[in-house]
C-alpha cells in the first residue's frame, strides 16, 4: 500500500511543479471529458436516425413497387373477365369468328414457307457484334456524320 501512496504523492508533486494541479483545472477537464461523451453520443443517434430513414425510405418504395404490381395485376384480372377477352381467346385457341367472318387455316408447313429467311451474318457483321454495344454505338453515330 505504501508503494501506490508514494507513486499517487509523487504524481501529485509532479503535477503541482507544472502548475496542473489546481482544482479548477481538474473540474475544467472532467466537464470536458462529459461535454465530449454527450457530443460523441449524439453523433452516433444522429447516424442511428439517418440509416433508419433511409431503410424506411427503402421500405416504402418497395411497398409502392408492390401495391403497383397489384393493381395491375387487378387490372390484368378485370381485362381477362371481358367479353372482348373472351372473344379473341376464342379466335386465337378455337378458330372460331365473328358472324360475317371466314376462318382460314393455313397448314403449318405452308405458313413456314412464306416466311422470309434472315441472310447468314456476314464476317464483319460477325465481328461488329463482338465490340462493346459502346463502341458499336460511337460507329454508328460517326457512319451517320461521317458516310463512311
Amino acid at each position: 500500500m505504501d508503494f501506490f501512496q508514494n507513486k499517487l504523492d509523487s504524481i501529485k508533486k509532479k503535477l503541482n511543479d507544472k502548475g496542473l494541479y489546481d482544482v479548477r483545472l481538474l473540474v475544467l477537464g472532467l466537464v470536458g471529458l462529459i461535454a465530449i461523451s454527450v457530443f460523441w453520443n449524439g453523433a452516433k443517434i444522429v447516424q442511428q436516425n439517418f440509416e433508419l430513414t433511409q431503410k424506411v425510405a427503402q421500405i416504402q418504395k418497395e411497398n409502392e413497387i408492390l401495391e403497383l404490381e397489384n393493381r395491375n395485376k387487378e387490372l390484368q384480372n378485370e381485362y381477362l373477365a371481358t367479353d372482348e377477352f373472351a372473344e379473341l381467346t376464342a379466335r386465337r385457341v378455337f378458330g372460331k369468328a365473328s358472324p360475317g367472318e371466314r376462318v382460314y387455316i393455313v397448314p403449318k408447313d405452308v405458313a413456314l414457307a412464306s416466311l422470309s429467311v434472315q441472310p447468314e451474318p456476314t464476317e464483319e457483321q460477325v465481328l461488329e457484334s463482338d465490340k462493346p454495344q459502346y463502341q458499336q454505338n460511337l460507329e454508328a453515330w460517326l457512319n451517320i456524320y461521317f458516310g463512311n
